[in-house]
């Protein structure tokens, strides 16, 4: 959707899946990104399907690292095999794993966002995949 100087608005119209395993996590992020404008449809791993994320055709999925027992690696794995392999995966994780980004991008994932992270960091990774 364009404003009236012909300028796409930040996030109208577009929708964001985020993975996340924290109720406190799932809600700030959700909040973020619906205050900006974006759709947003939240999963844990364990209401991950991707028959649903299908049907809400995300633009960007956000997956959180620090779900247990390696799930999200098997998570965006899954993704890269399936009917949404050509929607981006942006990753958060811990500071403290921030050396992991290799594994990231060997699981699937395209970039990645490290906790804490500011509001414009976010936008700018949003920005970056949702032109």
């Amino acid at each position: 959707m364009k404003n009236k100087s012909g300028r796409k608005e930040e996030g109208k119209s577009q929708k964001i899946a985020v993975i996340e395993e924290i109720a406190d996590d799932i809600y700030s992020i959700k909040f973020i990104l619906q205050s900006i404008g974006y759709e947003v449809h939240s999963l844990s791993s364990s209401d991950f399907s991707q028959d649903a994320l299908h049907e809400f055709s995300p633009q960007l999925i956000i997956v959180d690292m620090m779900i247990p027992d390696g799930e999200a690696y098997q998570i965006m794995k899954e993704l890269g095999r399936s009917r949404l392999k050509q929607v981006p995966i942006l990753a958060i994780t811990a500071e403290a794993m921030a050396g992991e980004e290799q594994d990231v991008y060997q699981a699937g994932g395209q970039d990645v966002l490290s906790k804490p992270y500011e509001v414009s960091d976010l936008r700018k990774k949003l920005k970056k995949w949702l032109q």
